[in-house]
């Protein structure tokens, strides 16, 4: 399959699933150098795909990789214009909140099966 030009990539990003298999295409070490060529004018776009993204994908650490870089990358301008971004910067916060919740859970889940099966083996020495 053959990518489109850039200016075919501008008119269809905000199509979810070419965006999608552009993000997942790309090597977790090239993300920086990726996250460097993104102009300020998508980055309120890029910032919402990925808070829909990390909602749902198993992938939770590559997104979460693309999400700091970009934060790292263009903080200052984020920081700047800060107002333009409110919208994205709450939903990145929501869907980052949500995971961390399932992971408390499982992890508090975790620790009590742990405890569980420790007391165990104390009782059969």
């Amino acid at each position: 399959m053959t990518r489109p030009s850039s200016d075919t990539m501008l008119q269809h990003l905000n199509d979810y699933s070419l965006v999608s298999d552009v993000l997942e295409d790309t090597p977790y070490k090239s993300i920086p150098y990726v996250v460097r060529t993104v102009g300020p004018e998508h980055l309120e776009r890029l910032m919402q795909f990925l808070s829909k993204k990390l909602a749902r994908t198993p992938h939770l650490e590559f997104f979460m990789q693309w999400c700091l870089e970009l934060l790292q990358f263009h903080g200052i301008h984020l920081e700047k214009h800060r107002g333009t971004f409110m919208r994205s910067f709450r939903a990145l916060h929501k869907s980052i909140e949500s995971r961390m919740s399932e992971f408390k859970t499982v992890c508090e889940e975790n620790q009590y099966n742990l405890a569980f099966v420790q007391d165990q083996a104390k009782l059969q020495l």
